[in-house]
């Protein structure tokens, strides 16, 4: 079975991915995806043309800091940046969900799950929900991003209400942590019932 699990960003989806881990789950997560394939060669000097070349440090790699500032500052650099790696996240997803058995439960972990479509590829969906006052903070602190950045990526984003709606199921994060993860085992035990 294939469970798409999202959020808005901050939202603890992370957090609830790494509880489905725990609890036996294999996760595909597609920031680690995007990341693996924007270290390819012919990604990077794609990224370059896009965004210049002052996004690499001394040694060629990556600054993904930078990348994020200029891709949420102009959209124009955003989108292109989807273009170029999004059809590569979604061939890996659609290869694993080849591969999966249908008494497996495999967690595709995709914060933007409901933009690329790729709800599709899942038997059900998992939103991961706070509130946007709770995301701004969590994103103040955790990237210390200013708080003009942190609400237009929020914006950028399909709204909560929006991915809330299109859910199989809502998993509430305006709690503890220790409450979250009992949540997270209630899910997975109705999951593996299925």
């Amino acid at each position: 079975m294939i469970v798409g699990l999202t959020g808005g960003i901050a939202s603890g989806k992370s957090t609830v991915s790494k509880y489905f881990k725990e609890f036996g789950a294999e996760v595909l997560d597609a920031d680690l995806v995007a990341k693996e394939l924007s270290e390819k060669k012919e990604n990077i000097a794609k990224m370059v043309e896009i965004f210049g070349d002052d996004i690499l440090d001394e040694t060629g790699n990556i600054l993904r800091q930078k990348v994020r500032e200029k891709a949420f500052l102009e959209k124009e650099k955003l989108q292109k940046l989807n273009e170029l790696l999004h059809p590569q996240v979604i061939e890996v997803f659609k290869n694993k969900k080849e591969n999966t058995k249908q008494d497996e439960i495999v967690i595709f972990d995709i914060p933007l799950l409901f933009e690329a479509g790729m709800e599709k590829l899942c038997d059900t969906v998992i939103v991961v929900y706070v509130s946007k006052r709770v995301q701004i903070e969590r994103m103040l602190k955790r990237d210390r991003h200013g708080i003009e950045l942190a609400e237009r990526i929020i914006d950028s984003q399909m709204s909560m209400s929006e991915k809330m709606d299109k859910a199989d199921i809502i998993i509430n994060n305006n709690c503890t942590l220790e409450d979250l993860k009992n949540n997270v085992n209630v899910v997975y035990c109705n999951l593996q019932k299925k």
